[in-house]
């Protein structure tokens, strides 16, 4: 969400540039006097967009609304100066929609630059197509398709790689839990959501080095791919798994009573203390896990929450007489 309100902010940019570079067209073409009224509504639509921009209305519905706004802008703009040139320009906004990177955005912007092209065609022929016969309206909508569809294909393309390195760069390798900038992202937008609280668990394996003493690390990283399989079974959609290092682990959630975060502890808790099986090794590990909890989230602090969480960790660690990881 925080990302397209970034494309709006982006797209109104570009479409400024694209505006003022379409009226020096008009002024050198008919003279000034020809930028109005377009103009009077760009400025209408330019002041409600910066509104909605800044208020952070939902991003989506800003999406449509400036992209719908774009093509009534430009049906304006052709009854009032019916050129070739503003024709051209107005398919120019559907690579302006493709900006969002969103296929719904992609196809209005389509359809509308088709039913324009219908309406310039059939309603400004002899001003805006005097030399191009009736047949040939085909083509134009057959442009229109092409268009529209290497821009849905393109934007396909751009997630697939998007996707590839978006989980190089937000996960762990070996686990494939969140990291360290996933964990940063996902706590910044639980508080530009204003949630009613977050909470912070602190895991830090018991004993895990005397399996990779034992054993080697290929045993260890084995291990640790199990223990993320098994935390993540017992989280809910909406918590985030993080490894931090070594055999460190952070679960990131929110919306929920500390008496919650209790008994996510222990459902973890539960869960890694079940035997596991490595190389017909029975291997029997746990954790000590420390947790932080807060309703001010919009004055919460990432790395504070993890120093608290990690102390009442070691807290626990204390406490307990911890048997650590026993292999038979």
């Amino acid at each position: 969400m925080i990302e397209m309100h970034r494309r709006n902010s982006l797209l109104l940019l570009l479409i400024s540039i694209f505006y003022f570079t379409q009226i020096i067209f008009n002024i050198v073409i008919e003279g000034i006097e020809s930028i109005f009224p377009p103009a009077i509504f760009f400025g209408i639509f330019g002041l409600i967009m910066i509104l909605l921009i800044l208020k952070k209305v939902n991003a989506k519905f800003t999406m449509y609304v400036m992209v719908g706004s774009m093509y009534i802008y430009f049906y304006y703009l052709l009854n009032d100066s019916p050129y070739l040139v503003n024709y051209l320009f107005m398919w120019l906004a559907l690579p302006l929609s493709a900006i969002y990177q969103q296929i719904k955005a992609v196809l209005m912007s389509g359809i509308a630059s088709i039913i324009l092209t219908f309406y310039s065609f059939f309603y400004l022929h002899d001003e805006i197509f005097p030399n191009v016969i009736k047949e040939d309206f085909i083509y134009l909508v057959l442009f229109g398709i092409f268009i529209t569809i290497f821009h849905i294909t393109f934007i396909l393309k751009v997630r697939a790689a998007n996707d590839k390195l978006q989980d190089l760069a937000y996960h762990d390798p070996l686990t494939g839990a969140a990291n360290r900038l996933l964990l940063k992202e996902k706590f910044d937008v639980m508080k530009y959501e204003n949630v009613d609280s977050i909470a912070l668990l602190f895991l830090d394996m018991n004993g895990f080095k005397n399996v990779n003493d034992t054993y080697g690390h290929e045993v260890g990283d084995q291990l640790l791919q199990i223990i993320v399989l098994r935390i993540d079974a017992v989280l809910r959609d909406t918590d985030l798994l993080c490894r931090l290092g070594g055999d460190e682990f952070i679960v990131l959630t929110s919306n929920i009573d500390q008496s919650i975060v209790e008994k996510i502890a222990d459902r973890i808790q539960s869960a890694l203390e079940k035997p596991m099986i490595l190389n017909q090794h029975i291997i029997n590990v746990s954790a000590s896990i420390g947790w932080h909890y807060t309703t001010e989230v919009l004055n919460a602090n990432l790395d504070e929450m993890i120093k608290e969480a990690d102390r009442a960790m070691y807290k626990e660690k204390e406490l307990k007489d911890l048997p650590g990881s026993t292999i038979n």
